[in-house]
């Protein structure tokens, strides 16, 4: 009997240590380390989508939805000369209307004849706003101006100029105006002068540079691209200077179209020793450089 007194006694005292000491044997939680914010990489710039306050062109594709009559609800082409037919509306001019003011107008015609109708306009595709790029551009082609976007900012977009264009002879082609715009100066030097803010139908051109060819027992043999200082010492340290086996009393330059070439011997090394008394020589577009080997 004394033993049945004190057992559930010891049952209950049983009970309340065990979560106790299942508290205590558990690990506790462990906290993460306050984790540094990952540096945020700046997106690439690209067009702002059109928004409420985009004027519709010519040949744009807008997407009309009308809630609450899906018979109405239509996929459009704005036509060359502005307009477009939409049922129970008829023909209506759209180009110079913003999306809003578009919008607006077709809520009112909408709503006479569907009840708590809502109207969404939806710019699908913009095709009214173009500007061209020419030439020596990684990307060329045609953007859709979108808002107001700079040519530093476009040039981005299509992955800036490439090696083989002439920067310094870019232009920009504006109704009836031609631009001078000097890439070097925009992208080296942020020279701000040449960063007009672009318009519908521009045209940027940047014409690929003519070159001259560099052969033989050069360290970087290949296409220097040709200016109009361009002399032969020029060419050569653009290509990398000549290689340890270059015979540099021997170099060559071929010029000339393609029925004839006159072949100019040149002595580098008489140059490079009296460049005073030894004229360089200045290089002409497509001229062909060659640098032999030495006699052993």
């Amino acid at each position: 009997m004394r033993h049945a007194a004190w057992l559930p006694s010891l049952l209950v005292v049983f009970v309340l240590a065990a979560p106790l000491a299942m508290a205590q044997t558990q690990p506790a939680p462990t906290q993460a380390a306050p984790t540094q914010p990952a540096p945020t990489q700046a997106a690439p710039t690209q067009p702002a989508p059109a928004g409420k306050d985009y004027i519709i062109g010519p040949e744009d594709v807008l997407d009309i939805q009308v809630f609450g009559s899906n018979d109405l609800n239509q996929t459009v082409f704005v036509r060359p000369d502005g307009r477009l037919s939409l049922p129970l509306v008829g023909e209506i001019a759209v180009a110079g209307k913003t999306v809003q003011q578009l919008q607006d107008h077709l809520l009112a015609v909408y709503e006479k004849t569907v009840k708590g109708a809502v109207v969404t306009v939806i710019v699908k595709e913009i095709r009214s706003r173009p500007v061209y790029f020419i030439g020596g551009f990684a990307k060329p082609g045609v953007m859709q101006l979108t808002g107001d976007l700079t040519l530093l900012q476009a040039t981005s977009l299509v992955g800036g100029v490439v090696a083989e264009a002439d920067g310094e002879q870019g232009f920009l082609l504006r109704r009836d105006q031609k631009i001078p715009i000097d890439f070097n100066r925009l992208a080296q030097r942020g020279d701000l002068s040449q960063n007009p803010k672009l318009e519908p139908g521009d045209s940027i051109v940047v014409p690929l540079a003519e070159a001259v060819y560099v052969n033989g027992e050069v360290k970087k043999p290949g296409a220097v691209k040709y200016a109009g200082d361009l002399t032969l010492l020029k060419a050569l340290t653009q290509a990398g200077g000549l290689t340890p086996l270059a015979a540099g009393n021997r170099v060559d330059i071929l010029r000339g179209g393609a029925e004839k070439k006159d072949r100019i011997r040149v002595d580098v090394d008489r140059i490079m020793r009296s460049p005073d008394s030894n004229q360089d020589i200045r290089l002409r577009p497509n001229d062909m450089i060659t640098v032999p080997q030495r006699r052993f």
